[in-house]
């Protein structure tokens, strides 16, 4: 399957086209979620309690996430199709009791105050319209001693080769959004103008993320 046939935007698919979607992101980024994953929980150990997985799209990531962990994972995704193909995989995969999708924004949260022991928005923060506003909704909802991970890591785990390939397909897919993914300072930027001190920016060659504790 041609990697260029992956589209970066799916809003307005109709169920179909969510389904070949998801397919094409499974035969892709496969590598690179376990990859992640295994980075995770090597750097933040068995996470326990609570999940928000931000932007979840077919919750593939979360899925891999909830075999690794003791997490109970809510799974965001706006778009309704999309949100519908991960409802589909979860069941798929008889983790309904773990997993649980929400339709919803990042830019205002459906969760209390101090809600998420871990919360992570993986390669969805180019997406947001009001990065800064969507950055203190996470601030927000994280609990107190809990962890927040937003960035487009690739993981520490994936070969050299994998990696090369990934880049290039995200660069292709994204276009000038990819530039999100290698502009630290902006990222660092906005977290402090949502009034977040309690951070740090991870920036290596697996990609780039922004720490966030409370």
């Amino acid at each position: 399957m041609s990697d260029k046939h992956i589209p970066a935007d799916y809003i307005e698919m109709d169920i179909v086209k969510a389904e070949r979607f998801d397919k094409k992101v499974k035969d892709n980024f496969t590598s690179v979620i376990i990859s992640t994953v295994k980075q995770i929980t090597e750097d933040y150990g068995v996470l326990e309690g609570v999940c928000l997985d931000i932007g979840c799209v077919t919750a593939v990531f979360a899925i891999e996430l909830c075999r690794h962990s003791k997490l109970k994972i809510y799974a965001l995704e706006k778009e309704k199709v999309i949100y519908e193909v991960a409802h589909m995989n979860i069941e798929k995969e008889g983790l309904t009791d773990k997993i649980i999708p929400i339709l919803g924004d990042a830019h205002e949260l459906p969760f209390d105050n101090d809600f998420a022991d871990f919360i992570i928005g993986r390669g969805s923060y180019h997406c947001w319209e009001d990065k800064i506003q969507v950055f203190k909704e996470i601030h927000k909802v994280l609990k107190k001693g809990g962890v927040g991970l937003v960035g487009g890591g690739f993981g520490r785990y994936v070969t050299e080769e994998e990696l090369n390939k990934m880049k290039s397909l995200r660069d292709r897919s994204l276009k000038e959004n990819a530039k999100a993914y290698n502009s630290h300072d902006i990222l660092k930027e906005n977290i402090k103008k949502a009034n977040i001190t309690n951070f740090r920016i991870i920036y290596d060659k697996a990609g780039l993320w922004a720490e966030i504790r409370k």
